[in-house]
Protein backbone atom coordinates (compact mmCIF):
# COMPACT_ATOMS: atom_id res chain seq x y z
CA UNK A 1 0.00 0.00 0.00
CA UNK A 2 1.18 3.53 -0.75
CA UNK A 3 -0.47 6.64 0.62
CA UNK A 4 0.33 10.28 1.35
CA UNK A 5 -1.43 10.13 4.73
CA UNK A 6 -2.67 7.27 6.88
CA UNK A 7 -4.99 7.85 9.82
CA UNK A 8 -5.87 5.17 12.36
CA UNK A 9 -9.15 5.65 14.22
CA UNK A 10 -10.38 4.29 17.51
CA UNK A 11 -13.83 2.66 17.87
CA UNK A 12 -15.41 6.09 18.33
CA UNK A 13 -14.02 7.31 14.99
CA UNK A 14 -11.39 9.63 16.47
CA UNK A 15 -8.02 9.82 14.68
CA UNK A 16 -5.45 8.55 17.20
CA UNK A 17 -2.45 7.67 14.98
CA UNK A 18 -1.28 9.68 11.99
CA UNK A 19 1.38 8.72 9.45
CA UNK A 20 2.51 11.37 7.02
CA UNK A 21 5.48 13.36 5.72
CA UNK A 22 6.72 16.70 7.04
CA UNK A 23 7.33 19.74 4.84
CA UNK A 24 10.85 18.48 4.03
CA UNK A 25 9.53 15.12 2.83
CA UNK A 26 10.75 13.15 5.88
CA UNK A 27 8.54 10.68 7.74
CA UNK A 28 6.25 11.92 10.50
CA UNK A 29 4.35 9.78 13.02
CA UNK A 30 2.21 11.09 15.84
CA UNK A 31 -0.32 9.76 18.26
CA UNK A 32 -3.04 11.63 20.02
CA UNK A 33 -5.62 10.94 22.68
CA UNK A 34 -9.28 10.35 21.91
CA UNK A 35 -9.76 13.98 23.03
CA UNK A 36 -7.39 15.20 20.29
CA UNK A 37 -4.42 16.00 22.55
CA UNK A 38 -1.00 15.20 21.07
CA UNK A 39 0.79 12.40 22.98
CA UNK A 40 3.90 11.31 21.05
CA UNK A 41 5.42 12.75 17.91
CA UNK A 42 8.26 11.18 15.90
CA UNK A 43 9.77 13.39 13.26
CA UNK A 44 13.08 14.88 12.21
CA UNK A 45 15.08 18.05 12.39
CA UNK A 46 18.33 19.15 10.73
CA UNK A 47 20.34 16.83 13.03
CA UNK A 48 18.34 13.60 12.63
CA UNK A 49 15.48 11.98 14.52
CA UNK A 50 13.36 13.78 17.08
CA UNK A 51 10.95 12.30 19.66
CA UNK A 52 8.55 14.54 21.56
CA UNK A 53 6.44 13.32 24.50
CA UNK A 54 3.40 15.20 25.78
CA UNK A 55 1.35 14.90 28.95
CA UNK A 56 -2.37 14.05 28.93
CA UNK A 57 -3.32 17.68 28.29
CA UNK A 58 -1.03 17.89 25.24
CA UNK A 59 1.74 19.95 26.82
CA UNK A 60 5.27 19.01 25.60
CA UNK A 61 7.19 17.57 28.57
CA UNK A 62 9.97 15.36 27.15
CA UNK A 63 12.23 15.37 24.10
CA UNK A 64 15.01 13.20 22.66
CA UNK A 65 17.07 14.20 19.67
CA UNK A 66 20.57 14.47 18.26
CA UNK A 67 22.68 17.62 18.41
CA UNK A 68 24.71 19.07 15.54
CA UNK A 69 27.64 16.79 16.43
CA UNK A 70 25.59 13.58 16.36
CA UNK A 71 25.35 13.25 20.15
CA UNK A 72 22.16 12.44 22.02
CA UNK A 73 20.20 15.16 23.81
CA UNK A 74 17.42 14.49 26.33
CA UNK A 75 15.13 17.14 27.78
CA UNK A 76 12.48 17.14 30.50
CA UNK A 77 10.13 20.07 31.02
CA UNK A 78 7.18 21.13 33.13
CA UNK A 79 3.80 22.09 31.65
CA UNK A 80 5.06 25.63 31.02
CA UNK A 81 7.98 24.31 28.93
CA UNK A 82 10.53 25.18 31.61
CA UNK A 83 13.10 22.49 32.32
CA UNK A 84 16.51 21.10 31.57
CA UNK A 85 18.35 19.25 28.87
CA UNK A 86 21.04 16.64 29.30
CA UNK A 87 23.85 16.52 26.77
CA UNK A 88 27.03 14.44 26.73
CA UNK A 89 30.15 16.18 28.01
CA UNK A 90 33.19 17.02 25.90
Amino acid sequence: MRARHIFVMNDAGDNVVNLSANDDGDGLVWTQSAKGKELVKLNSNDNGGLVNGHNKTGDPVAQMSADEYGNGVVGAYNRKEKGRTLQPGP
